[in-house]
């Protein structure tokens, strides 16, 4: 029997492309002073700074991930017991990823570089997503790959801006730690299928974070500090998907510790 394969609504997808890109196309002609919150707490002050693009990329999120339930409904039928969510959390990730570096650098060539390679991702992840709802797709290898990269670019992106952006220690920590945490639990959830994997995700999002808590006081490149969480990631969800396929202890260290590596040689050889 011939299996039918189903198709992304273009109609759909280039109308959640749009609004979301509008909404980051905008942000240079939007002027609006930044306000800072002050919270008086026992020992220290808890400033919290508000701004725009900051507001547009919690507004991107939300619209990646309602777009991406819209761009679903036609396979509600194969989507049960709360199935959806797992494939909202990517595309709400990347929509808001997109804003951290576009709100730190300033309007020109590289502005517009980061703005259209962030839609690409974008378009890569709705479409790879759709793909995934069905095992049998003949496409969903590759649709899998593509997600799997992209999330890992993702967690590169916001590294990187985070640490150049010069924000305080304790209001990136949550972002580092709920960042590798969902999407080690994304990435694991494409590799492994119906296996429960929330200890995989707690384990990576703490072993990151520790690891960014020693890295914040490094005289270190942003770029290098990306490149150093990233291959710590990916190395934490390499592991568990070798020791939950239940090969040899050997084989289960080798990979991770030859990706982290090659992380960390790469991070070395970077001067910018």
């Amino acid at each position: 029997m011939k299996t039918v394969r189903k198709r992304i609504d273009s109609g759909r997808l280039s109308i959640v492309m749009a609004a979301i890109l509008l909404a980051y196309s905008l942000t240079p002609f939007i002027k609006i002073p930044n306000r800072e919150l002050n919270l008086q707490l026992p020992g220290f002050l808890f400033i919290l700074r508000v701004d725009y693009t900051g507001l547009v990329s919690i507004l991107a999120a939300g619209l990646g991930a309602t777009g991406m339930s819209w761009l679903l409904h036609s396979r509600m039928d194969e989507l049960y017991n709360g199935k959806e969510f797992q494939h909202l959390l990517l595309p709400a990730m990347t929509a808001w990823a997109i804003g951290v570096p576009l709100g730190a650098l300033e309007i020109n060539l590289q502005w517009w570089a980061v703005f259209i390679f962030g839609g690409l991702l974008l378009g890569v992840v709705f479409y790879a997503e759709f793909i995934v709802v069905d095992f049998t797709d003949a496409r969903y290898d590759l649709a899998v790959i593509s997600l799997t990269a992209v999330g890992y670019a993702v967690y590169l992106i916001l590294c990187v801006a985070l640490r150049g952006a010069g924000i305080r220690l304790y209001l990136t920590l949550p972002v580092y730690f709920l960042t590798a945490g969902l999407i080690s639990w994304r990435v694991l959830s494409l590799r492994l299928r119906e296996k429960k994997l929330l200890h995989w995700s707690i384990v990576t999002a703490f072993v990151t974070t520790q690891v960014a808590i020693g890295l914040h006081y490094l005289p270190i490149f942003p770029i290098q500090f990306g490149l150093f969480l990233t291959g710590l990631c990916y190395a934490c969800i390499s592991f568990a998907v070798l020791y939950e396929h239940k090969l040899d202890m050997h084989k289960n260290w080798m990979e991770p510790v030859l990706i982290l590596f090659l992380f960390v040689g790469v991070a070395f050889v970077i001067h910018p």
